[in-house]
């Protein structure tokens, strides 16, 4: 039985050791979440850039070795990814025995899983512990980042085992209870950034400083993890046209591959090879800078070929006034009214992408208004706050009730 005075332990589960968009989701809830009612520790199946970041804020970590063959597991990959299940299998019941007996002896009160693996591996735990689930969906089930097995696999799961699956969009919702998920099952809780990291400085020192370019240099950007999902060759391929009326123009691919994924990242650099745009763009790699790279941006661009279920980045480019040009696909249209708030281009559309970019850069009062705009409702209806008292009431009832 909880007391009212209880402080509630929270175990969140996370199969990454990268900080993508879902850890970095958590890593701003926890950053402001109530200590004082909520005790939480990260549970990841190695060290990384996310248990790094976990303890610049004091979160306690603790590393249980996932099975390689599981964390290399691929959405879409049918056959490659149940012979690597069937090969681990052996290694999972010692992983999911590790992980039950570190839930019980520190009387965990609630499991919050926070991606796809952790969604099954931690409704396993939960249900062998006897302890309340709640699963933070960060996806789309959209064919073919996931196989349809693995769609009747999470859709089984999570009409079994969460008390509560918190969707991070009405498209995620949606495409949860298309797939079968009872839909009262589902809550929507929007994402939120760190407002405090996107306050600019007097000290800001544009990015241009550092790739040598004229102040005067329209400068373009694209965030995201490099895989082909975020259609960063999308984007290159729309270069070459904006290059015909602005050559002064810079592209920034800011973000890496990983987790075996180099070979998309070779594509695209023989891409900019074959079609001499070399001197016009530079991959960053990740940054930790991002406030930094997108306030130096004139246009930020986001060119999925996938339905995003909330895009962070998208986010936190209009929460600094940039305007926005994006695929219309998932939930970035939750967050975006086009030639409003940022402009709207159909998904896999490179000729979209080079008339948006001309078009902001044609009009300048546009763009400008558009970024306004697009600030506006980023305050409006994405606030912080909102963000982590939903999740914690959501965790709150979850934990507390029979």
């Amino acid at each position: 039985m909880i007391q009212n005075n209880d402080r509630i332990k929270i175990a969140i589960l996370d199969h990454s050791p990268d900080l993508g968009g879902a850890e970095v989701a958590i890593l701003t809830l926890l950053k402001k979440m109530d200590r004082s009612r909520f005790e939480v520790t990260v549970i990841l199946p190695s060290p990384g850039p996310f248990s790094e970041a976990l303890q610049d804020i004091d979160v306690p970590i603790s590393i249980i070795r996932l099975p390689m063959g599981l964390i290399h597991l691929k959405r879409g990959r049918v056959f490659r990814s149940f012979l690597l299940l069937f090969v681990s299998i052996f290694y999972l019941h010692f992983f999911l025995l590790k992980l039950c007996i570190y839930l019980k002896r520190r009387n965990f009160q609630l499991i919050l899983t926070n991606t796809i693996k952790a969604h099954l591996y931690g409704s396993i735990a939960a249900r062998l512990c006897s302890i309340p689930l709640v699963w933070r969906f960060h996806d789309i089930l959209f064919s073919p980042d996931f196989s349809p097995l693995l769609v009747r696999f999470i859709v089984f799961f999570g009409n079994l085992f969460p008390r509560k699956i918190l969707a991070v969009s009405r498209a995620t919702q949606d495409s949860l209870v298309k797939n079968g998920v009872k839909e009262r099952r589902t809550e929507v809780i929007f994402n939120a950034i760190d407002e405090d990291l996107f306050e600019i400085s007097e000290s800001f020192k544009d990015i241009r400083e550092e790739y040598h370019l004229d102040p005067t240099v329209k400068l373009v950007g694209c965030i995201g993890r490099i895989i082909p999902q975020k259609g960063q060759m999308v984007l290159l391929r729309a270069i070459p046209g904006v290059l015909e009326r602005y050559r002064d123009t810079f592209f920034l691919i800011v973000g890496d591959a990983f987790l075996r994924e180099e070979a998309y990242k070779n594509e695209l650099l023989e891409f900019i090879d074959k079609n001499g745009i070399e001197d016009r763009i530079r991959f960053t790699g990740f940054r930790k800078d991002i406030r930094r790279v997108i306030n130096s941006l004139d246009v930020m661009v986001f060119p999925s070929i996938t339905p995003e279920a909330f895009g962070l980045s998208t986010l936190e480019a209009m929460s600094l006034a940039k305007p926005v040009i994006a695929s219309d696909v998932g939930g970035i249209r939750e967050m975006i009214e086009d030639r409003e708030s940022g402009l709207l281009v159909e998904p896999n559309r490179p000729e979209q992408i080079t008339e948006a970019i001309l078009c902001l850069f044609n009009c300048p009062e546009v763009s400008g208004r558009i970024g306004q705009k697009a600030k506006e409702v980023a305050q409006e209806k994405f606030p912080l706050k909102n963000y982590v008292l939903q999740m914690e009431q959501a965790c709150y009832d979850s934990a507390t009730s029979a």
